[in-house]
């Protein structure tokens, strides 16, 4: 096959592949059917973990999982920086609000793969992240913002969708070899009023029609035939009923704890802190002997007592911490496992699992030293699929929480007022978040696929070498 000339890359921000196949089959997406699915059938990929925007676009624009870029959530928390800070004002980030790509330009760790190293012309529409790449070349740098807050203001999301599918006309017209553009409205909406509401389902309309117009572009350049499309979501969502007050939970028990309602609270004195991330998972931190004196022993019977506790609550799905000897306990209500990571003398990772008292993911037969690629086969079908390589790959960050708690679905982590009430929740390990969707107008090698995939699958079909450190796999 030629390499492809051109690549466009839209992040479908929060779609479920059931929403996409049941508008399938009813006929409602004509365009994606007829320009993006050349098997005829629909492919998922299992998302970065935590499953939660920032993060998991990072998957897409590194072929780098979170926790090796070191942003473990949409929130995060650093204990040594914190230590070190004076009055408590450092050590920890958001990325809601503004500046946030200057912030995680700055975050995300060095010498990791950008955009910029394969594609130096790309045009980014309402994308996170830009190092390496011009001012210029973020489309939206002076309307994101006015977009944005008008969404907030009407509830008018496929607006700010209409917003990007602009600049992203204008980036086909500039010829860019590769474009990344976000489209908000899925995820925006099914926090509203739910992931299978019909505003959201309007959302996944929009963008067929979109779709259609984008192909239409192309044709009148002469170039659809030699443009790689691909169209991906960086999480799913599920349904929330019930808020699980996490914060106020471990603070009755531990003490004073800061947490993000918007805005961070307490600053100094704290002996917790709690982050969620698309409030279904979140990152917990411990003093335990001092904010700079390393990780506190999850061991000790405080800690356990918390832990027997949360785990007893409807809302809590999972647990995760290390141990003393560096494994990753992980506490489920099915039974309790263990798995870390290995390096191979290639260098490819390796996990080894071993389930001790039932089973939290309710595997079947998983065990021993297995690669990440078989992980990935084995265990893609199942309610948690790559749990345990999403787990060894987050806590590589010494950001990510001592504890890493994840939410039983239908419950969230909070419980304080946000700008809008939340219908909808993602960041955990469920199937329901995991599982996303990639459409592309190229067949890929059969078999299942992470997000960390895209960025050297893009690479491989437009003949252009894949950096260093990109920790993927092409499935061109």
């Amino acid at each position: 096959m030629k390499p492809f000339d051109r690549g466009i890359f839209i992040l479908f921000d929060g779609a479920r592949p059931d929403v996409f196949q049941e508008m399938l089959d009813a006929g409602l997406l004509p365009n994606l059917l007829k320009h993006l699915l050349p098997e005829g059938k629909l492919r998922t990929a299992v998302a970065a973990y935590p499953t939660v925007s920032g993060p998991a676009h990072l998957a897409f624009m590194t072929g780098c999982h979170p926790g090796t870029l070191n942003v473990p959530g949409i929130y995060w928390f650093d204990r040594q920086a914190y230590g070190r800070s004076r009055l408590g004002i450092g050590g920890f980030r958001t990325y809601l609000g503004p500046f946030k790509i200057e912030k995680m330009n700055s975050d995300v760790a060095p010498d990791t793969p950008t955009l910029a190293d394969v594609w130096p012309d790309a045009a980014i529409v309402f994308g996170w992240y830009t190092r390496g790449l011009p001012g210029s070349a973020l489309l939206t740098r002076w309307t994101k913002a006015a977009s944005f807050v008008r969404g907030l203001i009407t509830k008018d999301w496929l607006q700010c969708d209409r917003d990007a599918e602009v600049k992203l006309d204008l980036a086909v017209e500039s010829g860019a070899s590769m474009i990344f553009a976000v489209f908000p409205s899925a995820d925006e909406m099914g926090h509203l009023f739910g992931p299978t509401s019909k505003e959201v389902r309007d959302a996944y309309l929009n963008l067929d029609r979109m779709v259609g117009k984008l192909f239409d572009r192309l044709s009148r350049r002469g170039e659809a035939d030699r443009t790689v499309v691909m169209v991906a979501s960086d999480h799913g969502q599920s349904r929330t009923h019930t808020h699980f007050p996490l914060d106020r939970f471990i603070s009755s028990r531990l003490g004073p704890t800061m947490i993000y309602k918007r805005f961070i609270t307490p600053l100094t004195g704290i002996e917790n802190v709690v982050f969620p991330s698309g409030n279904g998972m979140a990152n917990v931190h411990f003093k335990g002997r001092g904010w700079t004196e390393g990780r506190p022993d999850l061991g000790e019977a405080r800690y356990q007592d918390l832990i027997k506790d949360l785990i007893k609550e409807d809302a809590i799905d999972s647990l995760a911490w290390r141990d003393a000897d560096g494994w990753i306990v992980v506490l489920g209500k099915q039974g309790r496992a263990r798995l870390r990571e290995d390096r191979g003398k290639d260098g490819k990772g390796f996990i080894e699992y071993e389930a001790l008292e039932g089973e939290p993911f309710g595997y079947a037969d998983l065990g021993g030293r297995m690669s990440f690629e078989e992980v990935l086969r084995a265990t893609f079908d199942t309610d948690y699929p790559d749990a345990p390589v999403s787990l060894a790959t987050l806590m590589r960050s010494p950001r990510s929480g001592d504890l890493i708690v994840n939410a039983t679905l239908g419950y969230d982590l909070r419980d304080w007022w946000e700008y809008q009430e939340a219908a909808g929740s993602h960041g955990a390990l469920h199937r329901e978040h995991a599982q996303v969707t990639v459409l592309t107008n190229v067949p890929l090698a059969e078999g299942p696929m992470r997000t960390v995939d895209v960025y050297p699958t893009l690479a491989a079909l437009m003949g252009r070498p894949v950096p260093a450190g990109v920790e993927g796999s092409s499935r061109a």
